[in-house]
């Protein structure tokens, strides 16, 4: 029955709207981000105008990217008392989980998408169709400045970019995945949108004013306003995230009966 369900929420899904919409997020986001970055510095190598490109616009957007990814059709659902009337079909436990799963998961491949696309266009469209970005090689004395996930660059530019596009993905899924479960739970739809944003930019605020930078949400997720950090840095927020999101199904699950549907 959930895999019949997902199959039609999937389907669901795919309206033009939010084609469009999807479309907007992994090519004409990283195009906006990538015009301000492309000209007036030099670079060394592809991977350089990928980082500068991913940390110009997209860190301040991120926490509402995730949510406008799928839940306005969750939160349309919600106020046209569509749900209630799907109780007669489907469980309604099946289908939270589905709307759950189905967050997760184009949540996760459009925010992977966007990544990946970025990285193609910074590495083999600009170099040979467009080529406005000045490229120099390292003259005596020059360093490549290293940010947190360079680590992985050792191991060659894809395992590095792979590695980072996950990692920021997982993030993204993460924070959807709280908006979605306060949703559930919460009178107000727009106060469950906006944690994820407060938490992100709060905790940001927060971190840089005790002097702890190199554990707030934007320097852990896009790490390139900071010099390289040990990987474990970057799990602390992750970790207060996942645990905020344990005790949110906690409650889901135990207060079935004043799911907001």
């Amino acid at each position: 029955m959930i895999s019949r369900q997902f199959l039609i929420e999937f389907k669901r899904s795919f309206t033009h709207k939010n084609l469009l919409k999807w479309l907007g997020i992994i090519l004409l986001l990283p195009l906006i981000s990538f015009l301000p970055v492309s000209t007036g510095y030099l670079y060394f190598q592809p991977v350089d105008v990928f980082q500068e490109t991913v940390g110009f616009i997209i860190p301040m957007l991120f926490p509402v990217l995730v949510v406008f990814i799928y839940l306005p059709s969750f939160l349309q659902e919600q106020k046209n008392h569509f749900i209630t009337y799907t109780r007669t079909r489907v469980p309604l436990n099946y289908y939270i989980l589905v709307k759950g799963l189905m967050n997760a998961l184009l949540t996760g491949f459009i925010i992977l998408s966007m990544m990946f696309f970025t990285f193609i266009f910074v590495t083999f469209i600009e170099p040979n169709f467009i080529q406005i970005v000045d490229y120099s090689p390292p003259l005596p004395g020059d360093h490549e400045v290293n940010v947190t996930f360079s680590q992985f660059l050792e191991y060659g530019t894809w395992t590095y970019v792979l590695v980072y596009s996950l990692w920021v993905t997982l993030n993204a899924i993460v924070y959807s995945t709280i908006s979605f479960l306060l949703m559930i739970i919460l009178k107000k739809s727009f106060v469950a949108i906006s944690v994820p944003f407060l938490f992100y930019h709060v905790f940001n605020f927060v971190s840089g004013v005790f002097g702890i930078a190199q554990f707030s949400p934007l320097s852990t997720v896009f790490p390139f306003n900071i010099e390289q950090q040990e990987l474990w840095t970057v799990f602390v927020p992750l970790g207060i995230l996942l645990l905020c999101i344990s005790i949110l199904y906690l409650i889901v699950i135990r207060n079935k009966e004043d799911w907001m549907i």
